[in-house]
């Protein structure tokens, strides 16, 4: 064969043209999806008491006129020219809404952002709800403790107490499996007061230790995937480094030297350090009405000082983290850790099956390759993500809720829409709160968040007067915020760093081998650790009882990032839960469209954040028949492809059915 039998100018015109032709098909034959939302945003016609309004002109009692809020929600379907026209309330500068119209955008590489969705978010008063403001209010109050101590039932909740004695963690949880949510016999109420949908009791279930013992100490706060339930509660990956190219290589060119214990991870000839600067402790906001509704209005505060430098340590520290990352970081250094370590890449690449004798993966199957699909993923999910947020759900951020919650039980409600006022007093009721009394029961979360908000407006001269506010101590439950700012100006749900980490960590488990020992992956000796306050490393009290997967600890990962954001007030557990989901399937998207440019054999294997294993597989040829995606459930049953992607939206009326298409 010579240079002129390579396929070239027409010839290879026509199969690229072919391929392409193939992949682009391939996201087209998705399932079509119509936007389905909870109803609660034209449920209540007064005030938008569940909706996203931050940064609209808000009343005195944090309510926005419905005019108002029909003019953003057209500006934001309609797009640029009604927007041009929107008005922040807060005078300049002011905070901004982000990319309020990149759903509406689309993409050229993997799903459009309408083939995937998120089913509808909790309603307004229903039991769901109820626990998720409950779990947003513990992390709020233990925000300080160290993640270790979490994973001790009899470690005190400092500053907090009942009839004067003090609250642990295991009384935490007790307040918490006190709600019919957690109860593991209990009926909760779901989607328009019907029994819950399959996903519903999956989204429930997986906040359980098991179905017998439901929430425990052990899954206080842990991720949906078993994965991210053993163990230490933070992954190795948010504060291990590499192995030091420095220090040499032995005659096997593995590495010799540096200690991954120092969290330094190499890239390149510079060093990406785990440490960082940490938010101060016991500096919460928002914990007065006037401050809250100063926020609503869009007003730009500046930030705190960090001052001091360390490896997380405690859920302060990892809000900290989530505030300021560049979305994907946590699993660019997680790919660098794995590359500079040997991690085991997929058995099934192409260089691994043919020719590893004389070939390495590089610009196909080798770092860059990797590096470069999982930031490329990340815009991916964004974009789906604000498709979600702005232009189908609109939902409140917790802090908005928990505003309400508080409005109600102290009567500064004027203005309030009658059946919202009836949901959030369902919800007092269910979260303790003593309607005869006014006052929240002892040894309820609710007391417990009144007690710290009063702590943290207290002056700091004990006689000193403190100024009048709308909420009396007794009924401010205003969600404690992490960040000055509150909540970014973007709606909750679906959560973008929860997106972005379904989609990154899914690729990372397709490139590397997924069932590998992560010990073996990271050249581990078999210990796990935790952080101390002063930057050191030492053996975790809890470690795993066995030997987890790499891609138990990715998993671990997303989890970590996705519910850190819960750990600042800026999330609920559904906004993970679907969005994580939603991430996985556009990532597992665009990993099935790039099989089509492939001209080898070969094969990718990862497991989803629901247990399935999904084979990804190409003959190398260039037409439709030579890809394919094999689905095997938890049960050991073969799933479609399509069925896989619409598990969680089949209940919902959002999967438009063939028939419809026809009638």
């Amino acid at each position: 064969m010579t240079q002129s039998d390579l396929p070239s100018g027409k010839d290879r015109r026509h199969e690229a043209d072919t391929r392409r032709t193939a992949a682009v098909k391939s996201s087209f034959d998705l399932p079509l999806l119509r936007p389905v939302d909870n109803g609660d945003e034209d449920r209540f016609p007064d005030g938008q008491p569940a909706s996203f309004t931050k940064g609209l002109n808000h009343d005195a009692f944090g309510l926005v006129s419905r005019g108002e809020y029909e003019n953003f929600r057209e500006a934001l379907v309609i797009g640029d020219e009604r927007m041009k026209q929107l008005k922040i309330a807060a005078p300049e500068p002011h905070r901004k809404w982000e990319s309020p119209i990149a759903g509406v955008y689309f993409n050229d590489i993997g799903a459009d952002t309408d083939a995937v969705a998120m089913p509808p978010a909790p309603k307004l008063g229903l039991s769901e709800l109820c626990a998720e403001m409950a779990s947003v209010y513990a992390m709020a109050i233990t925000r300080d403790m160290s993640f270790e101590s979490l994973q001790d039932p009899n470690a005190v909740i400092p500053n907090i107490h009942t009839g004067g004695n003090p609250v642990t963690v295991q009384d935490l949880v007790d307040a918490l499996r006190k709600l019919s949510w957690f109860a593991t016999d209990g009926k909760p109420v779901g989607w328009k007061g019907k029994s819950l949908t399959g996903h519903e009791k999956r989204r429930r279930a997986a906040t359980w230790e098991n179905a017998t013992d439901g929430l425990t100490v052990k899954t206080l706060f842990r991720g949906s995937a078993p994965g991210a339930k053993d163990g230490p509660y933070l992954s190795q990956f948010m504060l291990l480094g590499t192995l030091d190219l420095s220090e040499g290589q032995d005659e096997n060119f593995n590495r010799t030297g540096g200690n991954p214990l120092d969290g330094k991870i190499e890239y390149g000839l510079q060093t990406i350090n785990q440490a960082q600067l940490v938010p101060e402790e016991r500096e919460d906001y928002m914990t007065t009405w006037e401050d809250w509704l100063n926020v609503q209005q869009g007003t730009r505060l500046p930030q705190p000082p960090h001052g001091t430098t360390r490896r997380i340590h405690t859920p302060r520290d990892l809000a900290g983290y989530v505030h300021f990352d560049a979305l994907y970081q946590a699993y660019l250094n997680a790919c660098l850790i794995l590359l500079a370590n040997g991690a085991q890449v997929d058995m099934g690449n192409p260089i691994l099956q043919n020719r590893d004798r004389n070939s390495t993966g590089f610009a196909t199957w080798g770092g860059p390759h990797i590096l470069s699909l999982v930031t490329e993923v990340a815009t991916r999910g964004l974009r789906a993500a604000r498709r979600t947020k702005f232009q189908v759900h609109r939902r409140a951020r917790p802090e908005v809720i928990a505003a309400r919650i508080a409005q109600i039980a102290s009567g500064h409600d004027d203005g309030f829409d009658e059946m919202a006022r009836g949901k959030v007093t369902t919800m007092l009721t269910e979260l303790g709160f003593d309607h005869n009394q006014g006052v929240a029961q002892p040894g309820t979360i609710l007391d417990w968040v009144s007690q710290y908000n009063a702590a943290q407006n207290a002056p700091e001269d004990a006689a000193e007067e403190r100024p009048a506010t709308a909420l009396p101590d007794a009924t401010n439950f205003l969600l404690p915020m992490a960040f000055v700012e509150g909540s970014p100006m973007h709606p909750a749900y679906g959560a973008g760093h929860a997106t972005v980490a379904g989609a990154c960590v899914t690729i990372l488990k397709a490139f590397f081998e997924h069932d590998e020992s992560f010990m073996a992956a990271v050249k581990g000796d078999g210990t796990f650790y935790a952080a101390d306050d002063n930057d050191k490393l030492r053996p975790t009290a809890n470690a795993p009882a066995t030997d987890p997967t790499l891609a138990d600890e990715l998993d671990k990962l997303a989890a970590n990032i996705s519910i850190g954001r819960n750990m600042a007030g800026v999330h609920y557990y559904s906004d993970y839960y679907d969005s994580l989901r939603m991430g996985e399937r556009i990532a597992v998207g665009i990993l099935r469209e790039q099989m089509y440019t492939y001209h080898e054999k070969l094969t990718m294997t990862l497991s989803s954040f629901d247990g399935d294993e999904i084979v990804l597989k190409t003959e190398g040829g260039s037409n439709q028949a030579d890809v394919s995606v094999h689905v095997t459930d938890t049960n050991g049953y073969q799933v479609t492809f399509a069925d896989w992607w619409t598990r969680d939206l089949e209940e919902y009326g959002i999967v438009i059915k063939p028939t419809e298409l026809t009638s």
